[in-house]
């Protein structure tokens, strides 16, 4: 009998802003630190399934591949039913794109001012229509706050989607990590699951324009499956 675990995981990384829209990001790469599985939402007695520095282009067409072979799920305990995922990721990512934030303005990553725990990417603001192409730049989880010449840009990570729990910093400065409910309870039995990872990137970048007219960047929510199966 295949048994299948379906995690839809979204980075949750909300802005306030009118003009804030999410756009493709052609490339989204992601370090993650440390897979668990949890038996209950507070995650207190974890198992853990994966733990180094695995990092991931998950806009690329072998993500899930490499992703699913982040940590091993042999030596599972029998018999455990396990209702919840926590994930340690880098808050450090690297993003390449472009996003129209209304009309013919577009802002492109570009390789000025990097995003950090306490301030947002600057990119490349295009009025004319024609977007600059984007590169490489990394773009931060920042400290929840207000961003922008005029504050207008509010990051906040309460209000979550798919997520139960996100905690900014922890457990250390540099990395964040996410907890999720599985969509159906996972019981180990006789066969060691296998994973299967898929991803979404086409709204995983965010741009807002300030009352200065410049382009802020952020990374925003990708849609990532996960399926364990016998």
């Amino acid at each position: 009998m295949i048994k299948f675990l379906y995690i839809l995981i979204s980075l949750i990384f909300i802005p306030v802003n009118a003009y804030a829209v999410a756009g493709a990001a052609d490339k989204y790469e992601v370090t993650m630190k440390k897979v668990e599985l949890c038996l209950t939402a507070d995650c207190t007695s974890p198992t853990e399934v994966a733990e180094g520095a695995q990092s991931v282009d998950i806009a690329g067409l072998t993500a899930g591949a490499e992703a699913a072979q982040f940590g091993t799920t042999s030596g599972l305990p029998m018999g455990t039913t396990y209702t919840h995922l926590r994930i340690t990721l880098n808050r450090s990512f690297t993003l390449e794109g472009e996003v129209n934030v209304s009309g013919k303005n577009w802002c492109s990553t570009d390789s000025s001012a990097a995003g950090t725990a306490t301030a947002l990417h600057t990119g490349t603001l295009d009025s004319d229509g024609t977007p600059t192409d984007g590169v490489d730049q990394t773009l931060y989880i920042s400290d929840a706050d207000q961003y922008g010449s005029d504050n207008s840009i509010q990051m906040q990570y309460e209000t979550l989607t798919y997520a139960q729990k996100m905690t900014v910093g922890s457990p250390t400065s540099s990395e964040l990590q996410l907890i999720y409910g599985l969509t159906s309870a996972y019981t180990v039995g006789l066969t060691n699951p296998k994973i299967k990872v898929t991803f979404d990137t086409s709204s995983a970048l965010g741009a807002g324009i300030d009352g200065g007219n410049n382009c802020l960047m952020w990374p925003e929510e990708p849609v990532v499956t996960i399926a364990l199966t016998d």
